[in-house]
C-alpha cells in the first residue's frame, strides 16, 4: 500500500470504521467501499457468538477457492501484487499507488474480471516495465517472490504479463452469447483452456451437470476434477472442514447440527448427493446464527451449473414484516398471473428471516447481495421449500450524500420527493423481500416434464430466474394484501406502487456504466434489461401500451410512468410468459426473448447516461469491509468473541489471505 495507507495492525479498541471508507479507480469512480455494522452481537449469548467465531474462520479459510475458480492465473496475480505491495519500500510513490489501485480491484473481484460484467480490466497506471520494477525493488527488500515449482522470476512475469495487460487477450470470464462456442471463449477456470462444448458433451450427463466439478484433457482425454479433501482444491476445503468441525458442537438445533454434518461429509467425499441432503437440512433450520458455505451460486458457468465457492456468517435480526410476507406465500401463489397447473397448490411456511452479516467470502464478499433465496435445486423447493435471507447491515449501508445527487440527476421531477421518502423505507426493502420471499419460491414444472428448469433452459437459465422474481415483487406491489399486513397504507400505496415502477426502470439505466461494448452480460442484469425494455416496446405489439415512456428533456433521458395500471398489466404478462417458459423448459423461446429485449442496449441512452454519472463522479458499484470477530482464549478454550470494526479493504483481505491455511483459533 502507500505509505499513506499501508496496512498497519488493527487499532485496540473499537476504532468503528463504518460507512464510507475509500473510493477506487480514476477519480474514485470504480467502487465504493464501505464498512458494515454488527449492531448486536455482543449482546448474543456467549455460545452463539463462539458458533459464529468458527464459521467465520471457516468461510474466511475458503475465499481464495474463488480466485482459483475465477481465471488460471487470477490467485497468481493476487499473490504477486500482494508480495510487491507489502515489500515496496523505496518504491516511488507513483508506482506504489499503480500496484495498490490494481490489487484492491483485483480484490473486490476476486480476480481481474468485473463481478458484473464478467469482463476483463487492466491495470489503470501501471505499466509492464512498472511492474518489473516493483518486482526489483521488493526483491531487494528481501521478498521472495512465489513462482510455479522450477520457474523463475523472469518466467513467471512472462507468463502473466499477457493476463494482467492484454485486455484483449480472453476478454470475456463468462460468455452467454448466441451463436458461439459458450465453452471455448469463455476465460472461467471451470475448464482447461482450448475444451470446447462438444468436449464436454463427450462425457455421461451426471458429469455434465455435477456442480463441484473442473473439467481437464490428459492423454486426450476429457477428465473431471471433482472439487473435495484430496482432490482439487483440497488443503483449502480441509481447512474449511476444521473449523465447521469446531463450529458443529455449537449448532442450534437438529437440522443445524445434520446440515453441517452433510456438508462436512461432502467436502470429504465430493459426492454432490450429500450437499443436497445438506440443503434440505440447512432450510430447515431457523437458527440465531446461520451460515452458507459451499459451490452455490452457478453465474459463472456460462451453462449454469457449475458452483462458485461462496460462504458467510449472519445473525438474526427482527423485522415483523418478512414472516408476515411469508405467512401468505399460499395466497400469493393463488393470484400468480400464470395457468393453475403451473401453481404450487400445497406451499409451506417459507423460512424467511432478516440477518446482520458478520463476513461474506468468495462469491458472495466484498461484493455482496442484498439477499438470497436457497437452495439452488428446483426438486428441493418444490419438495422441501426454500429459505430466504434478506440482508439488513448490508441494505443499511450507504451513503445519503450519493442517493440525493442520484435522485437529482436522473429522476424526472414529480418522481424525486417520493424516491427519497420511500427508495429506502419502504420500495427497496419490500421489493427484496417479496422477490425472495415469494419470488423464488413460487411456481411450479409442468407435471409432465421431468427436465429440471435449469438444465432444460441452460444459459438463460439465471436470468430468467433473477428477472422472474423481480417482476413477482413488481407485481404484488398494488395487492391490497400487503396494505392488509401493514407494509404501507393504502394512501401511500398508488405512491410507492409508481416508485417502484420508475426505480425498477430507470433506476436500472443508471448502472449503464456497468455494461461494457453495449453487450449486457450478468444474469440480472440481464433481467433488468429485459423488463426495461419489454415494457418500452410494450412486448413487441404495437397494438398494447404498457404505460411507460422515454423521454428526452434537455438532451437526456429519463424514463416516465404514464400509467401505474398499464405498466402493471405489461408486468404481469411478461411474468406469465417466463414462468411458462421455466416450467416447460423452452429454451428456444426463452433465448429469443432474451436475446431480443435483454442484451443489447440504445447507444445514445448508454453514452448520455455514463456522462451523467462521470459528471457527478458517482461510483460505479460498492464492495464492503466486514467485521473483525477476535477469540478470547484460555487455557486454549475460546471463552468469548469480541467484535471490532478497525479494518480497512487491504487490512482485512491481506488477513483473509495470511489466514488461509491457518488452524490456530488464536491467530487473527
Amino acid at each position: 500500500m502507500s505509505k499513506k495507507d499501508s496496512p498497519k495492525k488493527p487499532a485496540a479498541g473499537n476504532s468503528r470504521r463504518i460507512g464510507e471508507l475509500e473510493r477506487l479507480g480514476p477519480g474514485g469512480r470504480e467502487v465504493l467501499v464501505l464498512g458494515v455494522d454488527a449492531p448486536g452481537f455482543d449482546d448474543l449469548p456467549t455460545d452463539r457468538k463462539i458458533f459464529a467465531y468458527y464459521l467465520y474462520r471457516a468461510a474466511i479459510a475458503g475465499n481464495d477457492i474463488l480466485y482459483l475458480q475465477n481465471h488460471r492465473d487470477a490467485f497468481e496475480i493476487k499473490r504477486l501484487f500482494e508480495t510487491v505491495s507489502t515489500n515496496s519500500k523505496g518504491l516511488r510513490d507513483d508506482l506504489r499507488d499503480a500496484i495498490n489501485e490494481y490489487l484492491k480491484l483485483v480484490w473486490i473481484h476476486h480476480g481481474n474480471y468485473h463481478h458484473y460484467t464478467h469482463t476483463k480490466f487492466v491495470p489503470s497506471s501501471l505499466t509492464k516495465d512498472g511492474l518489473r520494477e516493483a518486482v526489483r525493488c521488493a526483491r531487494e527488500n528481501g521478498a521472495t517472490i512465489p513462482t510455479r515449482p522450477n520457474e523463475s522470476v523472469d518466467g513467471l512475469l512472462a507468463r502473466l504479463e499477457q493476463t494482467i495487460f492484454d485486455s484483449d487477450h480472453e476478454a470475456i470470464q463468462t460468455n452467454q452469447s448466441d451463436g458461439v462456442d459458450i465453452i471455448a471463449t469463455s476465460a472461467v477456470n471451470f475448464w482447461d483452456a482450448g475444451i470446447t462444448e462438444k468436449d464436454i458433451e463427450t462425457l455421461s450427463l451426471d458429469w455434465q451437470h455435477k456442480l463441484n466439478v473442473r473439467f481437464t484433457r490428459r492423454d486426450g482425454k476429457i477428465t473431471p476434477e471433482v472439487y473435495k479433501i484430496g482432490g482439487l482444491y483440497g488443503e483449502d476445503l480441509a481447512t474449511v472442514s476444521h473449523f465447521l468441525e469446531l463450529a458443529l458442537p455449537y449448532a442450534e438445533d437438529g437440522s443445524q447440527h445434520r446440515s453441517i454434518e452433510l456438508l462436512l461429509d461432502y467436502y470429504r467425499t465430493g459426492d454432490e448427493e450429500l450437499f443436497r441432503q445438506h440443503s434440505i437440512h440447512w432450510l430447515k433450520s431457523n437458527p440465531t446464527v446461520d451460515y452458507l458455505n459451499g459451490f452455490i451460486e452457478q453465474y459463472l458457468d456460462p451453462r449454469g451449473i457449475i458452483g462458485n465457492f461462496e460462504a458467510n456468517v449472519s445473525y438474526a435480526a427482527d423485522v415483523a414484516i418478512v414472516s408476515r410476507i411469508a405467512e401468505n406465500a399460499l395466497y400469493f401463489e393463488e393470484k400468480m398471473p400464470w395457468p393453475d397447473k403451473f401453481k404450487r397448490s400445497v406451499v409451506g411456511l417459507p423460512v424467511a428471516k432478516v440477518v446482520n452479516v458478520l463476513v461474506e467470502t468468495g462469491d458472495a464478499g466484498p461484493v455482496s447481495p442484498a439477499a438470497y433465496n436457497l437452495p439452488n435445486y428446483n426438486d428441493i423447493r418444490r419438495d422441501h421449500g426454500s429459505k430466504n435471507v434478506i440482508l439488513l447491515n448490508i441494505e443499511n449501508t450507504r451513503s445519503e450524500a450519493l442517493l440525493k445527487k442520484m435522485v437529482a440527476e436522473f429522476y424526472l421531477p414529480e418522481y424525486r420527493d417520493n424516491v427519497l421518502e420511500y427508495a429506502h423505507a419502504k420500495v427497496r426493502p419490500l421489493k427484496v423481500y417479496m422477490h425472495e420471499v415469494i419470488g423464488h419460491g413460487s411456481g411450479q414444472p409442468d407435471p409432465a416434464t421431468t427436465t429440471d428448469p435449469r438444465t432444460a433452459l441452460g444459459r438463460v437459465y439465471s436470468a430468467l430466474e433473477e428477472c422472474r422474481a423481480d417482476l413477482v415483487a413488481l407485481y404484488f406491489l398494488s395487492d391490497p394484501k400487503l396494505v392488509e399486513i401493514g407494509a404501507f397504507t393504502n394512501q401511500q400505496q398508488a405512491a410507492i406502487v409508481e416508485t417502484a415502477y420508475v426505480m425498477q426502470t430507470q433506476g436500472w439505466l443508471t448502472r449503464y456504466d456497468h455494461i461494457v461494448d453495449m453487450q449486457v452480460r450478468e444474469a440480472h442484469n440481464k433481467g433488468n434489461q429485459l423488463i426495461l425494455m419489454y415494457l418500452l416496446e410494450n412486448g413487441g405489439d404495437p397494438k398494447k401500451d404498457f404505460g411507460l415512456d422515454m423521454i428526452e428533456h434537455d438532451g437526456d433521458y429519463f424514463v416516465r410512468v404514464r400509467d401505474a395500471g398499464r405498466v402493471r398489466k405489461g408486468v404481469g404478462e411478461l411474468l406469465e410468459k417466463l414462468q411458462l417458459m421455466k416450467s416447460t423448459g423452452d429454451y428456444d423461446a426463452a433465448a429469443a426473448l432474451f436475446d431480443r429485449f435483454g442484451t443489447r442496449v440504445n447507444p445514445d441512452w448508454h453514452r448520455n447516461i455514463v456522462r451523467r454519472l462521470e459528471k457527478l463522479n458517482i461510483p460505479k458499484m460498492k464492495a464492503f469491509v466486514f467485521p473483525r470477530l477476535e477469540a478470547v482464549i484460555k487455557t486454549g478454550q475460546v471463552v468469548d468473541v469480541r467484535v471490532y470494526h478497525d479494518e480497512d479493504l487491504a487490512t482485512q483481505q491481506l488477513r483473509f489471505s495470511r489466514l488461509r491455511h491457518v488452524t490456530d483459533i488464536g491467530t487473527h
